[in-house]
């Protein structure tokens, strides 16, 4: 009996040892809701820090934009001024070519680094109504000067039936624009880049850029900014930041190769209602 009675007491201490083992289940609970907490105010904390830094970020391109923009006017400008002397010689002609030359080419890099970062910090659109022959007329004269020092010729072509498209002006500006200088720059003397609008199936706004240009390797990466290579040039650079808008419009793109030699670019993007 009293070998039972030990027993029991094992069996009640074993009970009581057991029961103290268990964690409390409301304890764990809060527990978990204060290590949510925490992990929350961490996350809060760490964007606002990368905000703080996009912000310094944004500030510092529009710092050194206009910095560098400046005198890098000045410079084009009496470059330019150089070179319409007849009194150069030769050498000191190319002297100025080439000054000219690299001036355009680091304009060009400061405006696609600027507009990277735009594009990183604004999201928005700004919608309106506005003439697509007029667009693409800009478009083309804005890459006049490019496509003179390489001997291409850049012509338009807009739909009879096209007269006010609505879409966000300035950045569709800015996608024809890094299509037609990249066409451009892939092209030789002699040979044209194209562009022309259209509209499909009454909601669809089409834009066809070809060229005769060299052939693209790696279509399928051209609009890839994380798989791009770190020696990719300006062109290059502004077909990702185009391909970006595009998205951003919530429209589509494809390169196709042309049988006879160069590359036609097809975006498709939504054509709203002009009373929308």
């Amino acid at each position: 009996m009293e070998k039972e009675q030990g027993n029991v007491e094992n069996n009640r201490d074993g009970v009581r040892e057991s029961s103290r083992s268990v964690p409390d289940p409301q304890l764990t609970v809060e527990q978990l809701i204060d290590q949510l907490q925490e992990r929350t105010n961490e996350l809060e904390a760490a964007n606002r820090e990368l905000r703080r830094l996009s912000h310094y970020r944004s500030l510092f391109l529009a710092r050194m934009s206009h910095e560098l923009r400046t005198p890098l006017t000045s410079i084009l400008g009496f470059s330019e001024i150089l070179l319409e002397q007849e009194q150069l010689s030769d050498v000191q002609r190319r002297f100025c070519q080439k000054i000219q030359d690299s001036g355009f080419q680091l304009q060009a890099s400061l405006n696609q680094l600027v507009d990277l970062s735009r594009l990183e910090g604004n999201r928005e659109l700004f919608l309106h109504e506005f003439s697509l022959k007029e667009t693409l007329r800009d478009s083309c004269t804005a890459v006049a000067r490019q496509a003179q020092k390489r001997q291409v010729t850049v012509d338009y072509e807009v739909a009879p039936d096209i007269n006010t498209v609505v879409s966000d002006q300035g950045k569709l500006r800015q996608i024809i624009y890094n299509f037609l200088a990249w066409g451009i720059s892939r092209s030789n003397p002699d040979q044209r880049v194209t562009i022309s609008g259209v509209i499909k199936d009454g909601s669809k706004l089409v834009l066809r850029i070809e060229d005769q240009g060299e052939p693209v390797k790696n279509a399928s990466q051209v609009f890839d900014i994380e798989d791009s290579s770190a020696d990719a040039n300006v062109n290059e650079l502004g077909i990702m930041i185009a391909g970006q808008l595009i998205k951003l419009l919530k429209g589509t793109v494809a390169l196709h190769q042309r049988d006879g030699g160069g590359l036609e670019v097809t975006i498709e993007l939504p054509a709203r209602p002009e009373h929308e």
